[in-house]
């Protein structure tokens, strides 16, 4: 919840309104997720036109979307990291690894 300063300061989540739109970019790609490597299209945010990060709240407007982008900016939602290997095509940067057959020795 917003103090009566921070409303009064135009801040939310701790950053200026303003630095939150500056530095936030919304865009679509292609993300693979999934261990049968299903691929569809889903909403991201390019954050400081360098990290690249999968958005799941797409149904938030107004402050409730500027509190979830000031997350992403303080960086506590890095398990969403994701890195594009193709253009358009993007994986999760910390996804598990399929197990690999474990051979007997």
């Amino acid at each position: 919840m917003r103090s009566p300063i921070d409303t009064l300061m135009g801040r939310v989540g701790g950053f200026p309104i303003r630095e939150i739109t500056r530095r936030t970019v919304p865009c679509y790609k292609h993300v693979i997720e999934g261990d049968d490597a299903r691929e569809h299209l889903a909403v991201c945010l390019l954050i400081d036109s360098r990290y690249l990060y999968r958005f799941p709240y797409e149904k938030l407007r107004g402050v409730r979307s500027l509190t979830a982008k000031a997350r992403y900016l303080r960086g506590e939602m890095e398990h969403l990291r994701l890195r594009e290997f193709q253009p358009g095509v993007c994986r999760y940067v910390n996804a598990p690894e399929p197990a690999a057959a474990s051979t007997g020795s």
